[in-house]
């Protein structure tokens, strides 16, 4: 699924840069300056890495259209965020995993206090703790960057394993219950190659990131 010429931690380490890049989009509003920045050094044209995988493919098929040199919509941007995650009417896409999985489809229910017994049970507090929920999309990946980072760290070969069983239960047990319903409201909804692509970029991460942990 995933092609590149490297060690597995080498992948996994060009699969946090990913997570970083795309989730703090979803997590903040994009700035203008930010955008094209990222356009004109053609960043949305170098992935770290290349995968099989169709979501994969779909995300790298809109980010490429990005081109500094053509005309880029930051109002289509910055309006795509607001409208799909919050600040403009009700959400589209609302990043929590509370209003997929939770009988009320509301935030702030049992799916957040679950997560939040998650990042306890390794001392973990999200930087915007009290101000975002802990089922945010957002900071659900970075506690997923956090393990991943532990595993490239960790070389007793036990606590890695267990590190390795820690990633897939929490994939299994949160991120890909909702994610994809999630990059599908996204799809529907989003007017910009750019949040298209996003979607797709962290659906198809938390995908190949099971696939070779």
């Amino acid at each position: 699924m995933i092609n590149y010429d490297g060690s597995n931690n080498d992948i996994l380490k060009g699969y946090c840069m990913l997570l970083y890049f795309s989730g703090s989009f979803v997590l903040n509003q994009p700035q203008e300056s930010c955008i094209h920045d990222l356009a004109s050094s053609n960043i949305f044209k170098k992935m770290p890495l290349a995968s099989s995988n169709h979501n994969f493919i779909m995300a790298s098929a809109y980010l490429n259209k990005i081109d500094d040199r053509a005309l880029i919509d930051y109002e289509e941007i910055l309006n795509d965020h607001l409208r799909l995650f919050g600040g403009l009417g009700t959400p589209k896409a609302p990043p929590y995993e509370s209003v997929y999985l939770s009988e009320e489809h509301l935030m702030f229910q049992k799916p957040m206090l679950e997560v939040k017994r998650t990042y306890e049970t390794y001392g973990w507090r999200s930087s915007l703790n009290g101000k975002v929920p802990e089922d945010h999309l957002g900071i659900e990946l970075q506690f997923l960057n956090l393990l991943l980072e532990k595993y490239h760290e960790i070389e007793d070969g036990i606590c890695h394993n267990e590190l390795a069983t820690d990633i897939k239960k929490f994939i299994d047990q949160h991120l890909s219950k909702w994610v994809h319903l999630w990059n599908r409201d996204l799809q529907e909804n989003a007017a910009s190659d750019f949040y298209k692509g996003i979607g797709y970029l962290i659906v198809a991460s938390v995908e190949d990131i099971k696939s070779i942990i």
